[in-house]
């Protein structure tokens, strides 16, 4: 609703989850939006996505979540976090190595 994923950051999270063989779906969400909806357009763009846990009934008084839906959403974000080097962060944002 408030922003299309940066192309090559979303590539480089699918080939994470992928080769660690952890289930993810891609989801377009028709209203609302999250932080990276504003984020993404700040200064020169901030390569942005948003990885979330599908949940049932979001804002109310009893969310649901299917517990192995969070770890591995857990695991893939701290494996995201491992591989993001500056050789890696470069690539992403500039779609190459840049000296």
């Amino acid at each position: 609703a408030s922003m299309i994923a940066h192309k090559e950051l979303r590539d480089f999270v699918v080939a994470v989850a992928e080769e660690l063989d952890i289930p993810f779906q891609y989801t377009v969400i028709p209203g609302g939006g999250t932080d990276a909806g504003s984020q993404h357009v700040s200064g020169q763009g901030i390569p942005s996505l948003a990885i979330t846990v599908p949940t049932r009934y979001l804002h109310s008084h009893s969310s649901v979540i299917h517990e192995e839906d969070f770890e591995n959403t857990v695991k893939l974000v701290e494996e995201v976090i491992r591989r993001l080097d500056a050789e890696q962060v470069q690539k992403i944002t500039y779609g190459r190595k840049h000296d």
